[in-house]
């Protein structure tokens, strides 16, 4: 699920929003899912209204923040989103200018 939206998305849109949008959409499509299963739950429950309004928000919440949200971050994490350098030898001596490689140099 998480690869079919984010190809589709990388696909549509600019390459700077795709991340937002991305999580936005994972978040609300997991609270949907969380809002659903506590509606179910709920139908259960012999309960007050109170009790019941309360399963249904922290499971839409729950679901919408650990799976939507940081299952969304991890996700992109994992995938590098930076542009391809047109020219590998350029970042390999910016990478032997950075100065903390330089320092890693002088010390060995």
């Amino acid at each position: 699920m998480y690869k079919v939206l984010w190809n589709h998305l990388d696909q549509n849109l600019k390459k700077a929003p795709a991340p937002a949008v991305f999580l936005a959409l994972m978040t609300a499509g997991w609270s949907a899912a969380g809002i659903l299963a506590g509606l179910l739950v709920c139908l259960e429950l012999q309960t007050e209204l109170m009790v019941k309004l309360t399963v249904i928000l922290c499971a839409g919440g729950y679901t919408g923040l650990i799976p939507g949200f940081f299952g969304g971050i991890f996700y992109l994490y994992r995938m590098d989103l930076r542009k391809p350098s047109a020219d590998p030898v350029a970042e390999s001596e910016k990478a032997s200018a950075d100065p903390a490689s330089l320092i890693y140099f002088h010390n060995n």
